[in-house]
């Protein structure tokens, strides 16, 4: 029983720091903070801002994403849909990102949950 309930508490705990991740994660964004950012970039980003699509080394991925959020203001972050793969080993977020002129759709998957070095791909489009 006891060995049920250390279980149970562990998981607990994963969850609760991998939505404290997230919630990093996002908040970093909507302050276009890239340096808190950078850590859970793994080394090379697919990311893709509107149609120009290039796997990049993840300074030059945080240098465009900065040059991004410095032209764009964002004033409101929301998670749209998320979901995990059936083996656990990736998920994926959709993030609705408004500025105070336009609305952009973000698209993030990572390795498991978002953490240190986990994300593989960032999508940017109009939303």
């Amino acid at each position: 029983m006891l060995k049920q309930f250390l279980i149970i508490l562990f998981v607990g705990m994963l969850s609760v720091v991998s939505a404290q991740n997230e919630t990093s994660f996002l908040n970093a964004l909507k302050n276009s903070d890239t340096s808190t950012m950078s850590p859970y970039l793994e080394d090379n980003v697919d990311f893709c801002l509107f149609e120009d699509q290039q796997i990049l080394n993840k300074n030059v991925a945080l240098s465009r994403l900065k040059e991004f959020l410095q032209t764009h203001k964002i004033v409101g972050v929301e998670v749209m849909h998320k979901g995990t793969s059936k083996d656990k080993t990736s998920q994926f977020k959709v993030v609705k990102i408004s500025t105070p002129k336009d609305t952009f759709r973000l698209f993030i998957y990572s390795k498991g949950e978002i953490g240190t070095k986990t994300i593989k791909e960032i999508r940017i489009d109009k939303f």
